[in-house]
């Protein structure tokens, strides 16, 4: 299946009913010209400048792929209006929606900088960290998983109960994706095997890359296995996550003290309920179990007396 086009998986596609049952069927899908024009050209220009700077600065690595020739960059939301606006995307918000319901918040965005000479990363899944059902009376500690400690060869749909999705992903195509420079490979329908894989590199299971022009976006359920190709090219591939996750979840990014106070002033109220200044069914407050939105600590209530 490497490096081979197989005609019945997902294709290219703005047609919203094909991308959903690609996504929920495959666990992904293609979208054709998600961003182009001068849209494309600004999210490209502003990203090169990000990361020029930012490489100079320090060498920030994935926690994921800690390999100094992937270049990682967080709190994309603080760094420019072009990133701000993929979380409200048109044709990618109703499939994040479609995965973890309408109440889903954004968990990150973030770049994945492939430099030439970048290696494969190893195959895992965004939901790593979710238990998997147990039978009553075995103990999991939840807060004891680990990343990269799947053990799986067998992507198949399981026969037993898995977990729901809790994390989609939206992958968007700052460059050009291909076989050579890094595009991300995936392993079809494994969102459904409910297992961890084995994150042996080279990749000891069949996989698919998703390769495409600039401007190309494919959504992912968070459950599939996928991870970066290995950059053989001369040029870096330029990525960015938007990452979505259920409103149960703890977000990549803490937003609730990273986000910069003149950006957030300048979010709209529906991007700033996706970023969790908004309690959901009273998770998250601050006190106040009326106010739309929570407040910060300086106007939070304190001791009182009658």
């Amino acid at each position: 299946m490497r490096g081979q086009s197989t005609p019945t998986l997902p294709q290219p596609t703005r047609d919203p009913a094909r991308l959903k049952r690609d996504l929920l069927a495959h666990g992904y899908c293609l979208i054709e010209r998600a961003v182009e024009g001068d849209t494309l050209k600004r999210l490209q220009q502003r990203m090169l400048e990000q990361a020029e700077a930012e490489r100079v600065l320090h060498a920030m690595k994935n926690p994921a792929n800690p390999q100094g020739r992937n270049q990682w960059i967080g709190m994309l939301l603080n760094k420019g209006a072009p990133f701000r606006e993929l979380v409200s995307h048109p044709l990618a918000t109703p499939l994040v929606a479609a995965l973890l319901g309408e109440d889903y918040l954004i968990s990150c965005v973030d770049a994945q900088i492939q430099h030439p000479g970048a290696q494969a990363m190893p195959l895992h899944s965004d939901q790593w960290w979710m238990p998997p059902p147990a039978l009553p009376g075995t103990h999991q500690a939840a807060g004891g998983r680990r990343r990269n400690r799947g053990t799986s060869r067998d992507p198949s749909p399981s026969a037993e109960p898995i977990s729901a999705a809790m994390v989609a992903d939206v992958m968007w195509m700052v460059t050009d994706f291909t076989l050579e420079n890094g595009a991300t490979r995936l392993v079809p329908g494994s969102h459904l095997s409910g297992r961890d894989p084995d994150p042996s590199v080279p990749h000891p299971v069949a996989t698919v890359a998703a390769v495409g022009p600039a401007g190309t976006a494919f959504a992912f359920d968070g459950r599939i296995w996928h991870g970066a190709g290995a950059n053989t090219s001369q040029r870096p591939r330029f990525g960015i996550t938007t990452n979505f996750c259920a409103p149960q979840c703890r977000q990549l990014e803490n937003y609730s003290r990273g986000i910069r106070p003149e950006v957030l002033a300048g979010l709209a109220p529906e991007t700033r309920e996706r970023l969790g200044f908004k309690a959901w069914s009273s998770y998250g407050h601050t006190g106040d179990p009326d106010a739309v939105f929570s407040a910060p600590g300086e106007a939070a209530m304190g001791e009182l007396k009658p």
